[in-house]
């Protein structure tokens, strides 16, 4: 299904039709978290990874954390950690990640906080 809606980086924030909220938006406290399990749970590489996008990303951090977040907030959380989209005008974003990232590699993750 088509989804029109459509996405862009505005002043270094992610920006979403439908969706605007930050993950400055979040709790102090969750907003260390999510940058903690970012920074620890993500590792960059030179090309994209097409097999998962911020949507899947954003529940993996949730299966972990407990938090919720939108897909926005999530990728604006990304911007924060200097992760670049492939695509920024994709709905759900692409980047280059390593397919080795802790993540992907082990149930639970870390994330560096509670």
């Amino acid at each position: 299904m088509y989804d029109n809606r459509r996405a862009k980086i505005v002043d270094g924030r992610a920006y979403t039709d439908g969706d605007t909220e930050l993950y400055t938006e979040l709790p102090h406290k969750e907003q260390e978290i999510v940058l903690n399990w970012i920074r620890q749970n993500i590792l960059p590489r030179k090309t994209p990874l097409l097999s998962n996008s911020s949507y899947g990303l954003k529940h993996m951090l949730e299966r972990d954390t407990d938090i919720y977040m939108t897909n926005n907030q999530f990728k604006d959380a990304m911007l924060a950690c200097d992760f670049l989209p492939v695509n920024e005008r994709e709905l759900n974003w692409h980047y280059c990640i390593s397919r080795r990232s802790p993540a992907f590699t082990h149930v639970g993750g870390t994330y560096g906080g509670a």
